[in-house]
């Protein structure tokens, strides 16, 4: 649901959407749009949004998770790059700047590839692009195959606990664990489109400026797609999160946070800290 400046709950075509904002916003910053990654929802950058008060902020659960499960699936990543403009579109924002978390952040490039003038520049944390790397028979992890042979549900579960580990699963109640296993077509769907080559985001045409992050702790792979990532972009430039792995967002909220502020910064709307890591300069 979408929650107006007065706390009336809205629904944009099935999405649950939670909306933060305040009266009396600088009218030259932009909304800042959250994007989730798989067996992800918007929630999980609560902790960054209340660090951003500043912004009129949008994160939205993605279709077939959690608030909008019920909302169907979107069988390739074009649809969830409609369901993204569609609520740019309701929400009013001129100016966006968009921050994808791991396959959100393959969904941001995806909706920069569509040259919308709202979006004015992309943070992309860890985002899977398997045509850069030819890693195509490795997007899920297994997830697919286990899917295959033991259904959506099974592989929703194998997936989570392999992004999250055994000992976070084991704490979770067994109607929290169902959740988690209800997402399987969503997960299903998205993995096998991220997994078909014509489907593929060619990034060389994105002109929009990207801030790409990554997590000294995150797995090599992550990181060095990242790499080739930058190298493929016209214009970005890279950040490293110290001491964070692949859900920074969770783990490090207040260097998120400063990382969201870098992205705005560098779209050139408006002056922000920037993160305290290193930093690749843009070519």
């Amino acid at each position: 649901m979408i929650a107006s400046p007065s706390g009336e709950a809205l629904n944009v075509n099935g999405l649950a959407v939670l909306r933060r904002t305040r009266a009396n916003l600088d009218p030259a910053l932009p909304t800042v749009l959250f994007v989730h990654g798989a067996m992800d929802r918007g929630a999980s950058f609560s902790r960054v949004m209340r660090r951003l008060a500043q912004f009129d902020l949008i994160a939205l659960d993605r279709r077939g998770y959690a608030g909008s499960l019920s909302a169907g699936v979107n069988t390739t990543l074009e649809g969830h790059v409609d369901d993204l403009l569609e609520v740019i579109e309701f929400s009013g924002s001129k100016s966006v700047v968009v921050i994808g978390h791991s396959l959100g952040g393959t969904l941001a490039l995806g909706l920069a590839a569509r040259a919308d003038s709202r979006v004015k520049a992309l943070g992309v944390f860890e985002a899977p692009m398997p045509n850069l790397d030819n890693s195509y028979a490795s997007v899920g992890g297994g997830a697919i195959e286990r899917g295959e042979e033991q259904g959506p549900a099974a592989a929703a579960e194998f997936f989570y606990r392999l992004m999250v580990g055994e000992a976070t699963w084991a704490r979770l109640r067994e109607r929290d664990r169902d959740a988690r296993r209800a997402e399987g077509p969503a997960l299903l769907a998205e993995l096998r489109s991220l997994r078909t080559p014509s489907a593929a985001i060619d990034p060389r045409g994105i002109s929009l400026p990207v801030l790409l992050g990554v997590g000294s702790e995150s797995h090599r792979s992550m990181r060095t797609g990242s790499a080739l990532l930058h190298a493929a972009l016209p214009r970005s430039e890279m950040v490293e999160i110290r001491g964070a792995g692949h859900g920074a967002h969770l783990s490090h909220a207040d260097e998120f946070a400063r990382y969201v502020q870098s992205c705005v910064a560098f779209a050139g709307l408006a002056s922000a800290k920037t993160v305290e890591v290193s930093t690749n300069k843009q070519r």
